[in-house]
């Protein structure tokens, strides 16, 4: 099995989805995903002071310019293990501008068990703290990589979903042969 390809596409709506997580929330230790095993795989191991703000993971049957899933950061209270389905919804997505013209997306998503984080609808409702320090991690990661950015925006609820549906049909036309997206409503 793997999980990019073989979920279900009724688990994959816009206003909610299921997400497989890779890091988890605490974690020093940055895993990537692997496209051609489903599996996740080391990429490298942050400074021990320098731990994951928030879990993180990736959409199934989604595709972007990276050729890989969509990355998504998952607000939840709680730590998660890597390759845990959760349901979540989309609050908003996060833009990181590298050098150049090249940026990195990622949904940002609120666990739908998690009932402090499940309340949150907006990006702006989402602590300064918790934005800062979500900034401050992404801005560190990709230094590690050699990619720094250059600056971080957070977008609204109508980009994230205009982001994952773009995604999802170019995983359709890409995987499926498919040239539109079918309504899941």
């Amino acid at each position: 099995m793997n999980i990019w390809h073989d979920m279900h596409p009724d688990l994959i709506r816009k206003e909610e989805y299921t997400v497989f997580t890779a890091n988890s929330m605490g974690s020093t230790a940055v895993l990537a995903f692997d496209g051609s095993t489903g599996l996740l795989q080391l990429e490298h191991l942050s400074d021990p002071y320098v731990a994951a703000p928030n879990n993180t993971g990736y959409l199934p049957r989604t595709y972007t310019e990276n050729g890989m899933p969509v990355e998504t950061v998952i607000l939840c209270s709680r730590p998660l293990p890597p390759m845990t389905l959760v349901r979540c919804r989309p609050v908003g997505l996060i833009t990181l501008h590298l050098d150049g013209e090249e940026q990195r997306k990622m949904l940002l998503s609120a666990a739908c068990a998690d009932a402090f984080w499940s309340a949150c609808l907006t990006v702006e409702e989402i602590p300064t703290a918790d934005r800062k320090a979500l900034v401050r991690y992404l801005r560190y990661d990709q230094q590690v990589v050699g990619k720094p950015a250059t600056s971080v925006t957070f977008d609204n609820l109508d980009a994230a979903e205009a982001y994952m549906e773009n995604c999802q049909q170019q995983y359709l036309m890409r995987y499926c042969g498919a040239v539109t997206i079918q309504d899941n409503d």
